[in-house]
């Protein structure tokens, strides 16, 4: 004899509230066609399909929402998940949705807060460019760089840097700035570089920043407070680079004279439209956009911001491009982080934020996935890469390369071998003389891209409400695809379907009852029997509301209303009040007519086919449906799960 334990006992007596308290989501709800639905989604969609403020009975929504299942499973049955229109339209609907799962959510807030407390410094700074297009060769690529680094070792030993960056920069700028670039704040410059100034002490030179110019040497010798932003307007005389000092002098003079206009009481807007050079603010008065430092040449922004109080003008101010005379119109202080929120977001690169979400992911993951590189590989890999390599021109010898793998995650592995025809693939990709850099990140593009194609095929997996909305996508696409074709399109182009439908369901498209009609009234009360005598007495001859305006006209002001025309019912509640039957209906009440004379009552009709058609293509569309759906049902079984159906109502309910 065998006994039963009384914990199981136990077990078993409580097993069905045990099943209850589970979550009953990923429990399969129906099927349909040998295709499951699980509870999760039933509940998903029954809870987006209720309207706020109003109830959804649930059975009512599960038959409803068996009809959507089966039109999906007959859109399987024909074959439509298999073409290649649908297959693109999902996948361009998966690869968006997932996007927002292979990036860290919480990195826009970070970058947010960190760009707002760049948007409160400024920056000055220099800098040496050596241009090295994206699209540059390999050889020409390692040369800019070898050429920047060469020139950074100069500058960190002390040359000036002045005088390196006029003798060596690329940037063309370089000839009037010498490598000064000014003050500058957050989103002003490209983002490695600003990452880079930012990340500098005072009086630090960078290593080499690679941005789509080229490679970059920085230096910072100046950070401030934020200036915040400010509106301005200004007059110009302009002097074109390069122009001689008898140009300027010109210039200069005609500002000055202007200058003590403006002194004396001139109107600024009235000068700026009358004299101004710069015809886009002139026709406004000299008025421009806000900016902030480093949005405008520095020696405009530096004389701008200088000024103390709104209304007040400059001197004339000389800058690269002229003479300007510039009055303050408003400003603005940096303000708190969320007043500067809107600006902020607006400015973020969006690739830059993908790219750093992207890597913070990276990191978690590779926590959750155990990520683990086999460290005896990995300086394999360093003794045994040189610069042939690293370039492109030489490969790894087989012979001596261990077995194993580099690097292995969750159930994937990347051997050694894959790794090195990774690298001999993918070129000179990184220029650099460092083994160990050049190894690293080749790791972290190979782990990255490794790493997100997995987590891309786990995303159903990990992520309920992703697989809902992917299974809403794929049965939603399918559901317009059936339905235009067994419905819409029928509706469309079966015009004697149509008019069948018509002559069916032709009396639930009536006129509405109508009656013709002559009615009496007077503007004011008081004369209703009058009008009644008179109207007897005068009906019988000829012409008698000729008779009857007559007698009710006086001194030009016609007391009498006669109308005459056809009223439909609900139109007229003094046409309504009476019965419609041919006659006539006297009444000496303030609220109604005297005199009603009914002509003749038309009583409700069909419409005709050609002004109902549209409205019955809606109808004789439900009809199809319907039909359809009765058909659907016979074809297809359907299996519901009573058990789970009941914890379902039970979650709802409790919800």
């Amino acid at each position: 004899m065998k006994f039963i334990s009384f914990q199981t006992i136990v077990m078993i007596l409580l097993l069905p509230e045990l099943l209850q308290a589970q979550d009953v989501n990923d429990k399969t709800l129906l099927k349909i066609e040998g295709r499951n639905t699980e509870a999760g989604e039933f509940i998903r969609m029954y809870k987006k399909s209720i309207e706020p403020g109003k109830t959804l009975n649930i059975d009512e929504y599960l038959q409803q929402f068996i009809s959507f299942k089966l039109k999906v499973a007959d859109a399987i049955k024909q074959g439509l998940d298999t073409t290649r229109s649908f297959k693109n339209e999902l996948n361009g609907y998966r690869n968006q949705l997932a996007q927002n799962y292979l990036t860290d959510p919480k990195t826009k807030e970070e970058v947010l807060a960190k760009a707002y407390q760049r948007y409160l410094t400024e920056i000055n700074a220099w800098h040496i460019l050596i241009a090295c297009l994206p699209e540059a060769s390999p050889e020409d690529t390692l040369r800019a760089w070898t050429k920047a680094n060469d020139i950074r070792v100069r500058v960190a030993g002390g040359e000036p840097f002045e005088q390196v960056a006029r003798g060596s920069s690329d940037d063309k700028s370089v000839v009037t700035n010498g490598g000064n670039i000014g003050y500058f704040s957050v989103f002003q410059m490209i983002m490695p570089f600003e990452d880079a100034a930012y990340n500098l002490k005072k009086g630090a030179i960078s290593e080499l920043v690679r941005t789509p110019y080229g490679y970059h040497i920085i230096k910072v010798t100046d950070r401030r407070q934020s200036r915040g932003r400010i509106q301005v307007a200004h007059i110009m005389k302009a002097v074109q680079p390069g122009n001689g000092e008898k140009e300027s002098k010109a210039a200069e003079a005609e500002m000055n004279l202007i200058y003590n206009e403006l002194a004396q009481g001139g109107s600024f807007i009235e000068l700026a439209k009358k004299y101004s050079d710069h015809k886009e603010s002139g026709v406004n008065g000299g008025k421009l956009n806000w900016f902030g430092s480093g949005e405008v040449i520095p020696d405009f922004a530096e004389a701008a911001f200088s000024i103390k109080d709104t209304g007040q003008f400059t001197r004339p101010v000389k800058s690269l491009y002229g003479w300007h005379i510039i009055k303050l119109l408003d400003k603005k202080a940096p303000g708190t982080f969320e007043e500067a929120r809107s600006f902020l977001d607006s400015k973020i690169n969006q690739s830059y934020l993908n790219s750093i979400s992207k890597k913070s992911l990276i990191e978690k993951l590779k926590k959750e996935y155990k990520f683990k590189i086999n460290t005896p590989a990995y300086n394999w890999f360093i003794s045994q890469t040189d610069t042939l390599i690293m370039r492109g021109l030489s490969k790894y010898k087989r012979d001596s390369m261990p077995a194993g793998n580099l690097y292995t995650f969750a159930d994937q592995r990347f051997t050694i071998r894959e790794f090195a025809a990774f690298i001999e693939k993918r070129g000179p990709m990184i220029a650099t003389d460092s083994t160990k850099y050049f190894i690293d990140r080749s790791i972290d593009t190979r782990v990255s891209d490794h790493i997100t194609a997995y987590e891309n095929s786990m995303l159903e997996k990990k992520y309920p409400d992703f697989r809902y909305l992917m299974n809403e996508f794929h049965d939603g696409i399918l559901l317009f695809d059936i339905s235009e074709r067994n419905v819409w399109d029928k509706v469309s182009e079966d015009s004697i379907g149509l008019r069948n439908y018509y002559e069916r369901h032709k009396k639930d498209y009536l006129t509405p009852m109508a009656v013709e009609a002559r009615i009496y009234s007077l503007k004011s009360p008081g004369n209703e029997k009058k009008l009644i005598s008179a109207y007897k007495k005068l009906s019988r001859k000829s012409d008698p509301d000729k008779l009857l305006m007559d007698k009710f006209s006086k001194k030009g002001d016609t007391l009498l209303l006669i109308e005459d025309r056809t009223w439909f019912e609900g139109e007229d509640p003094r046409i309504d009040k009476i019965k419609w039957v041919k006659g006539t209906v006297f009444s000496t009440s303030e609220n109604n007519p005297p005199v009603i004379v009914v002509k003749k009552v038309f009583e409700p009709a069909p419409l005709p086919y050609e002004q109902v058609q549209e409205e019955m293509m809606k109808g004789y569309q439900d009809e199809l449906e319907t039909e359809w759906i009765r058909q659907l049902k016979q074809k297809y079984t359907v299996s519901i799960d009573n058990q789970v159906l009941t914890h379902v109502k039970k979650k709802l309910t409790d919800e």
